[in-house]
Order: structure tokens, then C-alpha cells, then sequence
């Protein structure tokens, strides 16, 4: 059985929570007048199992991320944003505490959250000057991860200065 949903990489929906167990769903697809939007189509397929496995299709457009191997010793969502933006344990510890990271449009507070696959992380840095409605983020995908001797090898697609919706009017 096969489920559509059409994403854009301005807004990304929780793919977890599009699953039903046995009919599909088709999410609707959020069109933004705006340059930095584009579309991308994903088939997500049931296996036997019970798990999910995803399938991204080429939207045409150029690639704007870069496709990184993050070696680290565990998945924790602390160690990732540091490995993953360059930015000191501590910074990163006051980003997470204050609201400022979002796991799959969730605001998480807890440095001790473990990545699983397709999760989408965005690392709040700043409102965009035009609008206030949004922001630049830079984002991380994990695409997969795999346990060898000294750690995990985490894939992940990296966005810097990824523009989203603001959740941190105020800010």
C-alpha cells in the first residue's frame, strides 16, 4: 500500500503522523509564493514489518543542501545540532533549552532526544528581515544511521539559512 504526500521544503509535515495503518492518506500540498519554496513528491510504503520505508522523487530544481556523514556516539539530538551546525556544546545546550529547536515542527527541550530517521531538525537563527511571519533556520534531515564499532554514522542533508515559518515571534 503505497501514501502520498506531497511536501514543500518551506513546510515540512511529520511523516510519522500521516501513517495510518491500513488506508492512505494524502496530505495537501502548501503552496508559498515564494523563491525559496519548492515542491518535493515522497512515496511512503508499508512493509510487512509494520515499518515505514520512504522514497524521495527529483523535483528538478538544483540541489541546495549538502549530504554530510556525521560520526558521533550516540543519536542525541544535542550531538547532532553540534556536529551538524559547527556550533559549541554550550550554545547549542541554550538553543535547545530555549525553544529554539524544532524536531518535525516540535519544539524540544530535551537535549537527550534520540534522532530517528526522516526527522527533520531546524535550528532557529534569526527572523527574516522582509517578514516577520518567518525565519532562517538552518535545517538538518537524517536520512539514515548506522551503528559501527567507534559510534553511528549519521547521514543527514543540510540546509544552511533554510527559510520557514517564524515560531518565535517574540524573539
Amino acid at each position: 500500500m503505497q501514501f502520498l504526500l506531497f511536501t514543500s521544503r518551506l513546510f515540512q509535515h511529520n511523516a510519522a503522523s500521516l501513517l495510518s495503518s491500513t488506508k492512505y492518506c494524502l496530505a495537501t500540498l502548501v503552496e508559498w509564493d515564494c523563491p525559496f519554496a519548492s515542491q518535493t513528491m515522497r512515496f511512503y510504503s508499508k512493509k510487512e514489518g509494520g515499518s515505514a520505508e520512504v522514497v524521495d522523487m527529483d523535483d528538478g530544481l538544483p540541489k541546495d543542501y549538502k549530504l554530510k556523514t556525521l560520526k558521533t556516539g550516540s543519536r542525541r539530538l544535542d550531538t547532532i545540532v553540534n556536529r551538524a551546525t559547527g556550533k559549541s556544546s554550550s550554545q547549542v545546550e541554550k538553543l535547545i533549552l530555549s525553544g529554539k529547536v524544532l524536531v518535525n515542527e516540535v519544539v524540544v527541550t530535551k537535549k537527550a532526544y534520540n534522532v530517528q530517521k526522516a526527522d527533520v531538525v531546524d535550528v532557529w537563527n534569526c527572523a527574516f528581515e522582509e517578514n516577520a511571519d518567518l525565519a532562517l533556520v538552518d535545517r538538518v534531515q537524517i536520512v539514515d544511521y548506522a551503528l559501527t564499532a567507534s559510534g553511528y554514522d549519521i547521514h543527514v542533508k543540510s540546509w544552511k539559512k533554510f527559510l520557514v515559518e517564524n515560531w518565535r515571534h517574540s524573539a
